[in-house]
């Protein structure tokens, strides 16, 4: 009996040890196209802002949006591992870029700002978390 208990202990510690290392993992891609996010939605909106495009920023235009048509993450998922809506403000920041117009000028800029500023929030979060 008390070889079954040792093997059931075993077998607990090993599954909440791959568990830990899915989440960290997770973790660690989340966090990278957060952080790849902070650098391609502010030069999106740049080459989104002006029209007629030269044909460079079309095609650039063209990858970064292959970026995000190809990442579907649900946004509560960011809220399970980061502890924050990032991946929501991504996508709206993303979502009224794209679909930029007059009308939406004001609400473009206000999601990719709400977007920098919660960035910069788990950007000390992060570095306060690497000093512990």
């Amino acid at each position: 009996m008390f070889f079954l208990n040792v093997l059931i202990v075993e077998k607990v510690i090993a599954m909440k040890s791959k568990n830990i290392k899915s989440l960290n993992s997770a973790v660690y891609v989340m966090r990278h196209f957060v952080e790849l996010s902070a650098k391609l939605l502010p030069h999106y909106e740049r080459i989104t802002r002006n029209e007629p495009h030269s044909i460079d920023k079309l095609e650039e235009k063209e990858k970064i949006d292959a970026v995000y048509e190809a990442y579907h993450v649900n946004p509560k998922t960011s809220e399970f591992l980061l502890g924050s809506n990032i991946i929501g403000l991504i996508s709206k920041a993303y979502d009224n870029l794209k679909n930029r117009s007059a009308e939406n000028e004001l609400k473009a800029r206000r999601y990719l700002e709400e977007f920098q500023s919660e960035y910069k929030r788990l950007q000390q979060n992060w570095y306060t978390t690497l000093m512990n």
